[in-house]
């Protein structure tokens, strides 16, 4: 298994979306919610989804934000080729799921 560069924005259950992306071309967060090893809910990952999005690690396929995928940054990440602290979306507090722009 690759080692992962973490970062302090990066937490245990977005590698579990983002190995689940790998696995599938395409999933929305209720599928990912259901399928994930770490009990959570569908809006949590809606929200981890924008955060990870902000990231690039992921890509939503529509305007709705109802359909994901992995993109090449995800993939690298999760190969341990990517540090995620170089790229540092914030999520905010105030606003789960948003991401303050520094």
């Amino acid at each position: 298994m690759p080692v992962r560069m973490h970062a302090r924005w990066v937490e245990k259950a977005d590698e579990d979306v983002l190995e689940y992306l790998r696995d599938h071309d395409l999933a929305t967060p209720s599928e990912i919610a259901r399928a994930i090893r770490a009990p959570t809910t569908t809006r949590r990952v809606r929200e981890r989804l924008r955060v990870l999005s902000q990231a690039e690690y992921v890509a939503p396929l529509d305007d709705d934000y109802d359909v994901y995928q992995l993109t090449v940054w995800g993939r690298l990440y999760l190969d341990g080729e990517v540090r995620a602290d170089l790229l540092i979306p914030e999520p905010s507090a105030q606003r789960p799921g948003h991401v303050l722009h520094t």
